[in-house]
């Protein structure tokens, strides 16, 4: 039979009950994005100490009405009343409640993690984040002392009543009170952890929007594990005699209130892997009752490794000492220097002898091969499309009275610089970076309004940088920025890909009549490359053509040679034919004028006998010049079968 322990579940229903008041006051006091988060912890804390703690009620009355049949069964005059009935109505109610309520539970808890996401993340989070990028110095509402005791007074109740309900549940088998209790460990972690907040907000206000990021992180990710866990009960195999799953007990919550679950879970792998009972040796056992000490101890090391800082020979830092009321700051030199662990102490470093630089306008795509060609109406760089839309792309040049629609470029122009005065001039001014890329995008501005496009993409660069260079160092000097620029180039200017009417249109500029006439659909980097492309496709034309003619004067010249060639090779083969046909005639006219007939009889027999070479034949002579010619034109046997050639024998 299952053990209850009710008296456990009201506790943890009524500490719940106080966290949830606790994050309450802590949230409307403090303003904070983390506290906000803490109440709809709180809350799922109370959902799921409530609902455990009916549950255990109704186990508990199943219990006792077991009990009081099995007493009554046992009677002998109520045997036949109470033999084959089932009069049970607390097990009834008991499964009608795991069938209907818990899962209404578990859908009405994923509907407080949906509307704390949308709360935390989509309301909260994005507003703290603009007051941040307003002022950087907002802080907390609530006193510092109040704020650490709430969270620090919440956090240690929650850690106790939660330790003991998680031993107390682990060792007596409370499979009802396990998840109200890791709930309330869960809680008392969130509540040290928003102490930190709490303290480190009054010098930093950004720990607590990263800190309240992490929380709807989590809380979706809790939210997940809800949606997933009702789904799998719905295809989850019924066996009779097995308890299922909590749909209200989170395995996550559970990992994080008691992480050293996972050494049993590695103890018993390990122990099917190696053979032998590796999780009761001396080290696995000690790491088990240790492990959270040794990462204690890393994280205090890692947090007073901040206190000592190294500041390099080209650098000086500025270091901003907190820990008093009043903020006082001293200027590091070169080496090792000792100070207050961070959040208390800080140190902002500069480089004033290091060459920095910036881009005015395109900035170049460092993904794009080095080797890659820049061609106009292919442009590349980073967040393109994006500088399009906002209209920070595009420069305009002066196009004087008759031009408008060629009046645009883009333009890369990286600015290098040193500062040269650190304390009497950049340190001087909150945001200098801006106010010095302001300075250098004004001033190239205004330059290429003094040129129009022709001119920038051919005259006005000689000399250009120069002047742009000029220009941007009185304007900073002007400023008393501490700044030398040490270099601009303009070697990055180009027509824009897109026509002037798919710039008004990106760009949301006024009406087409305000443009004094009718807008282009061609790009104007194909209107400045127009002139220049017509030419080049006349002399690739012409290269082409001059290319064919030596081509087919060559192949003209090939062809007569071996034409030629041929003539003259079969003229002098009939030349050496006919020599030898003249040679062969004047040899045979001797013999025919000694013996004519005989003659005319041996060229009969020459040539009976070449044309019949492979013939059988006798040739009978008788006086008279008389031939008795005999052929057999029959083969009976291959000759090859029987003129074969008999090696001689040897003398051996």
């Amino acid at each position: 039979m299952e053990k209850v322990h009710k008296t456990g579940g009201l506790w943890n229903l009524l500490i719940s009950l106080f966290f949830m008041l606790g994050a309450v006051v802590l949230a409307v006091a403090t303003q904070s994005t983390a506290a906000l988060a803490l109440v709809f912890f709180a809350g799922l804390a109370v959902l799921v100490a409530l609902t455990s703690y009916v549950h255990m009620h109704l186990v508990s009355r199943e219990q006792f009405e077991q009990l009081e049949l099995e007493e009554i069964k046992s009677s002998s005059a109520s045997d036949a009343l109470f033999e084959t009935g089932d009069v049970l109505p607390a097990r009834r109610s008991r499964e009608q409640y795991e069938k209907w309520v818990v899962p209404s539970v578990a859908v009405l808890a994923l509907g407080v993690q949906a509307w704390a996401l949308y709360q935390v993340g989509y309301v909260s989070l994005p507003n703290v984040f603009e007051q941040l990028r307003e002022n950087s110095d907002t802080e907390l509402v609530l006193a510092k002392y109040v704020g650490l005791f709430i969270t620090a007074m919440l956090g240690l109740v929650l850690f106790m009543r939660g330790q003991y309900a998680s031993h107390l549940s682990r060792s007596e088998k409370q499979r009802l009170l396990q998840p109200a209790s890791d709930f309330l460990l869960f809680g008392a972690y969130l509540n040290f952890l928003l102490a930190a907040v709490v303290a480190v907000s009054f010098k930093d206000s950004r720990a607590d929007a990263y800190v309240g990021v992490g929380l709807t992180v989590l809380m979706g990710l809790l939210a997940i594990e809800n949606l997933l866990s009702m789904i799998f009960e719905i295809y989850r195999p019924r066996m009779a005699g097995r308890k299922g799953r909590l749909l209200y007990q989170s395995r996550l919550v559970e990992l994080i209130a008691k992480p050293e679950n996972l050494f049993t879970t590695a103890g018993k792998i390990l122990d099917y892997q190696f053979g032998f009972r590796v999780s009761e040796t001396w080290g696995y056992q000690f790491l088990r009752e240790r492990l959270g000490t040794l990462i204690g101890i890393q994280v205090i090391l890692l947090w007073l490794s901040t206190s000592v800082i190294t500041i390099q020979p080209n650098e000086r830092g500025l270091l901003t000492n907190m820990s008093s009321g009043d903020v006082s700051t001293q200027w590091l030199e070169p080496g090792f220097h000792v100070k207050l662990p961070w959040p208390f102490a800080s140190v902002d470093r500069f480089s004033p002898n290091q060459i920095h630089s910036f881009m005015v306008g395109l900035e170049p795509d460092e993904e794009m091969p080095p080797d890659a060609p820049e061609l106009w109406l292919f442009p590349q760089g980073k967040d393109y499309e994006s500088l399009k839309k906002t209209g920070e792309l595009f420069f305009v040049s002066d196009s004087g009275a008759e031009q408008v629609d060629a009046n645009l470029l883009v333009a890369s122009i990286p600015v290098h610089y040193r500062i040269k005065e650190l304390e009497e001039g950049w340190m001087k001014f909150s945001n200098p970076d801006e106010i010095l890329q302001g300075i250098a995008y004004r001033e190239v501005v205004r330059f290429f309004l003094r040129h129009n496009l022709p001119d920038l993409l051919k005259e006005a660069r000689v000399g250009a940088a120069a002047e742009v260079q000029k220009s941007i160092q009185e304007a900073v000097d002007q400023k008393q920025l501490g700044v030398e620029i040490v270099f601009v180039g303009l070697s990055g200017l180009r027509p824009p890909a897109e026509s002037p009417r798919s710039v008004k249109a990106d760009g949301g500029g006024s009406e087409e009549a305000d443009m004094g006439g009718d807008l282009s659909n061609m790009p104007v980097a194909a209107a400045v490359e127009k002139e220049v492309s017509t030419r080049l496709n006349a002399q690739m034309k012409e290269y082409e053509a001059e290319a064919i003619k030596e081509r087919l004067a060559a192949e003209s010249g090939i062809l007569m040679g071996v034409i030629s060639g041929s003539a003259e090779w079969k003229s002098e083969l009939a030349r050496q034919s006919a020599e030898a046909r003249k040679h062969r005639l004047e040899s045979q006219v001797g013999p025919y004028k000694e013996a004519p007939e005989m003659y005319r009889l041996w060229m009969y027999l020459d040539t009976f006998r070449k044309a019949t070479e492979s013939a059988r034949k006798f040739v009978v002579a008788v006086d008279g010049y008389e031939l008795e010619i005999d052929l057999d034109l029959q083969e009976s046997v291959r000759r090859d079968l029987f003129n074969v050639k008999v090696p001689k024998a040897s003398n051996k």
